[in-house]
């Protein structure tokens, strides 16, 4: 069923068009990821959808019964942590009271009032049992553990909660409310790593309709068989999920790319044919000249496409270290009675990725520090030889709040020309005057590039980072996980960044309890390898049978975009074939001589001609497989 359609709908603030002619349908059971710059009008389109007062261009099914989760949570929150989660669940409860007065009436009831009462128990029965009434009590404590809201918090009262903790609660009141339809701003931005696993697997794991904004990529590829981008005032709808949606986005860019600046070449060799045939001033000549200009004003222009500045990074060669990076002795951490880790033995060797992970509060950053020296520890840390560490603080505190973005990079190698090191400024989107701009007055972002820069152009061969994504957007983070692939050296990286745990890491420790776990792989491989021990702890975990089907579809999704690559290349190989041809024609007629050979030139110009429709047929059926 058609449950929420947008129709040639634009949105704005006055004068200011956010995005316009915007269509988007969701269907029962679709989930959709909503992406874009900040700023395009997501969280816009969201409240546009929950109402109640729509604009026209935004159609929902009747009766729907839709549930928002907003970035920016109101104090509408009463009672303890308990008490608030089940008021989400009110309507069951009343219905388990009704359940029970009738239960009472029909013991007491005169027999001409006892078919009619258990007809209406037995309804409301019924109904009870498809809404999963009688485990509402232990899907309402599995939601409240599963979001991070453990026991210690069923009895503490709402007003003594953090605003992280009251956005966990948010979350967990709008999961048990049975809505058809869930709007979700950034669900995961106050979860720690494992919440975020848990609120992934029980999305993954209900029917219900979901249309999410977030920067949570794993979220997205795991969720999502849709993504709807806003971009340049325009929304386009991709079949797939995230990592599927790069792709196709980046090859229809660069196809379009390739198609406007073939246009232009035309347009141009097109005018410079119509410069020479006014040159010979026939009339012959005159008339195909007007002719030709009157094709080239008929001409449908393929639109420039739009240039993105994204950052760039690459880090400076290092010289290289020991096949040994870190051994660590009988480590151990802790601040006064409070054991964050137990002695440890580690070793480390070269080139290794590292990624660190465990619960908030668990002492992954201390752990860094101590790793640098600079958090006091037992046991010995001994890096390797010519080892140059670089290190990232998710705080900045690395950074100088008094110097220039200019100074601050300096800092990182001295050795730098000022020429050089405004080219790694104007690298990481920093030009002009920005540059001169203070450290102190810089957006989070900013700060963040500032620290990269100064880590890339350092020579450093080891790197320590404390949440290195965590002020950076989408774009920035590709970027990021781009430059620590090709990294030579080594790396050691705090992250709740899952997607980008997948793309960087060799291995996955894991701080827990007080004991450092090492898992080999990346992040599937780690939750691959600790599902096992957690079956059971979560009540609202994924049955095995739909896992086993989820694998089985998984699969048989990477056979299908397995032959639709293949399909697809085939097809790139015969354009770039073709293109090959054009362009040696094209080549041939910017010439004089061919102009000479009247036969020779009409010969040729047939040909041009069958290779443009043959160009635009196998460019028709490019776009066609973009959609699929």
């Amino acid at each position: 069923m058609l449950e929420i359609e947008l129709k040639n709908l634009s949105l704005g603030f006055g004068d200011r068009t956010l995005f316009s002619d915007a269509d988007l349908s969701i269907y029962t059971g679709d989930r959709v990821g909503l992406i874009g710059a900040n700023g395009c009008g997501k969280t816009t389109l969201l409240r546009a959808i929950k109402g109640p007062d729509r604009p026209s261009g935004v159609f929902t099914a009747q009766n729907l019964r839709i549930g928002y989760l907003e970035q920016q949570l109101g104090d509408t929150l009463h009672g303890t942590v308990l008490e608030a989660a089940s008021e989400a669940c009110s309507e069951l409860f009343a219905m388990e009271s009704e359940l029970e007065r009738l239960g009472v009436s029909m013991a007491s009831a005169a027999p001409e009032e006892l078919d009619g009462i258990g007809e209406k128990y037995n309804r409301l029965r019924t109904e009870f049992e498809r809404r999963g009434g009688y485990g509402v009590n232990s899907r309402i404590l599995g939601v409240l553990r599963g979001i991070g809201l453990g026991d210690e918090f069923f009895r503490r009262d709402t007003s003594a909660l953090s605003g992280g903790e009251k956005a966990r609660l948010a979350i967990a009141r709008l999961l048990l409310s049975d809505y058809d339809v869930l709007l979700l701003d950034e669900p995961t931005n106050h979860l720690d790593l494992r919440a975020s696993q848990w609120l992934t697997d029980y999305l993954c794991g209900i029917k219900t309709t979901v249309l999410v904004v977030s920067h949570d990529r794993y979220l997205l590829d795991r969720l999502c068989g849709s993504i709807a981008e806003i971009s340049a005032g325009k929304m386009i709808c991709y079949k797939g999920n995230y990592t599927q949606f790069r792709a196709k986005r980046d090859e229809q860019n660069r196809l379009l790319s390739k198609q406007y600046e073939q246009q232009q070449q035309e347009i141009k060799r097109q005018q410079e044919i119509i410069k020479q045939y006014r040159a010979f001033n026939r009339e012959k000549s005159i008339r195909a000249a007007e002719s030709r200009e009157k094709a080239l004003a008929r001409m449908e222009l393929v639109d420039a496409p739009e240039r993105t500045e994204t950052m760039r990074l690459e880090f400076a060669p290092a010289p290289r270290t020991g096949s040994e990076v870190l051994r660590c002795s009988a480590l151990s951490v802790g601040f006064g009675q409070k054991v964050l880790l137990r002695p440890t033995e580690l070793l480390l060797l070269s080139g290794r990725r590292v990624c660190l992970v465990g619960d908030n509060g668990c002492g992954k950053t201390t752990f860094l520090r101590s790793l640098l020296g600079r958090q006091e520890h037992g046991g010995a840390v001994k890096w390797g030889a010519n080892a140059v560490i670089g290190y990232y603080d998710q705080h900045h505190g690395e950074l100088d709040g008094n110097n220039t973005v200019l100074d601050e990079i300096w800092r990182g190698n001295r050795k730098l020309t000022q020429t050089q090191v405004r080219s790694a400024a104007a690298a990481m989107l920093f030009t002009g005057e920005d540059v001169f701009k203070r450290v102190d007055t810089l957006s989070g972002g900013e700060k963040a590039r500032t620290a990269l820069c100064r880590l890339a152009v350092s020579g450093c061969n080891i790197l320590l980072m404390d949440e290195p994504t965590n002020h950076l957007d989408m774009a920035s983070r590709e970027v990021l996980e781009q430059a620590l692939s090709e990294f030579e050296g080594t790396v050691i990286c705090v992250s709740h960044d899952r997607y980008f745990i997948n793309r960087i890491a060799h291995e996955v420790w894991e701080l827990k309890n007080g004991c450092l776990s090492r898992f080999d792989g990346n992040y599937d491989d780690y939750l691959a390898a600790v599902a096992p021990k957690e079956e059971g702890s979560q009540e609202q975990q994924i049955n095995k049978t739909a896992q086993a089907k989820k694998r089985a579809a998984d699969r048989a999704q990477r056979e299908a975009d397995k032959a639709a690559r293949a399909r697809r290349d085939r097809l790139e190989k015969d354009i770039e074939e073709l293109e090959g041809v054009a362009a040696g024609l094209e080549e041939l007629f910017s010439g004089s001589e061919i102009y000479g050979d009247t036969a020779l030139l009409l010969e040729k110009q047939q040909e041009y001609r069958e290779v443009k429709e043959r160009l635009d047929g196998l460019y028709e059926q490019w776009m066609e497989m973009q959609q699929e």
